[in-house]
């Protein structure tokens, strides 16, 4: 979330080290859930708003700024390919 974040408040940084960075997270999500399988998405759910909370701070820590995004969607976290504008051409 952190990263999407930072994708969506910051445009004009974003860089393929922010991409690897959202695809690192959403596997290391998908290996946790491997090995518990209680992991599933409505546990995931079930923390989304006090994820979200945390993610925003660190963000606005990292960024130095205010964001902002109020909430995240599922589709936005573990769905949606963040691509750089140079890379759908």
């Amino acid at each position: 979330m952190m990263h999407i974040i930072k994708w969506k408040t910051q445009p004009n940084k974003r860089s393929r080290s922010w991409i690897v960075l959202i695809l690192d997270a959403r596997d290391a999500i998908e290996e946790s859930q491997e090995e518990m399988p209680c992991l599933n998405r409505e546990f995931i759910e079930s923390l989304w708003d006090q994820s979200f909370v945390k993610a925003k701070r660190k963000a606005e820590a990292e960024m130095n700024c205010k964001s902002s995004i109020s909430s995240l969607t599922w589709k936005e976290v573990f769905e949606d390919k963040y691509l750089l504008d140079e890379l759908l051409t």
